[in-house]
């Protein structure tokens, strides 16, 4: 009884540990800030820096192929979306082995932007940013990250 137990206890150590190493992976990180473009618009900058080795994809990736970068936005305040996102960074377009077409994706940095008009200040600027990324061994899961601003 006292050795099932302690195999238990070390499994349970072991796939924990596996967990907490697989959740603490952050290969992409994004920045985001505002920018006014004028009284009645402004734009989120999202700004992402890639570890070597790694990539995440641009904002037009065809069906069927990794989960393509995406601006969602949700309960704002005196603002809505306008326009189609914008790639500030041109992506690299090649054929992905792995998703057998060809893909556009980004290494090393990226920057995207989206405009949003305000109708009334103060405004409420919000939602998250939905990506994937891979190296040339696996992909992590879509993410989203959120970002929020007040427009005064």
């Amino acid at each position: 009884m006292m050795k099932k137990n302690i195999f238990a206890l070390m499994m349970l150590l072991i796939f924990g540990a596996v967990g907490v190493s697989a959740q603490m992976q952050e290969p992409v990180k994004w920045k985001f800030e505002i920018k006014e473009v004028n009284q009645y618009e402004v734009q989120v900058v999202a700004h992402a820096t890639v570890e070597d080795g790694w990539k995440t994809y641009g904002l037009n990736v065809p069906e069927g192929g990794p989960v393509a970068t995406e601006f969602t936005f949700e309960d704002m305040v005196n603002a809505k979306e306008i326009k189609k996102p914008v790639e500030v960074t041109k992506p690299t377009v090649k054929h992905d082995e792995v998703f057998d077409m060809e893909v556009p994706y980004f290494k090393h940095e990226a920057t995207l932007t989206h405009n949003v008009r305000i109708t009334n200040r103060p405004a409420t600027v919000k939602g998250y940013l939905t990506f994937m990324c891979c190296d040339n061994e696996t992909c992590l899961p879509p993410t989203d990250v959120e970002f929020e601003f007040q427009v005064k």
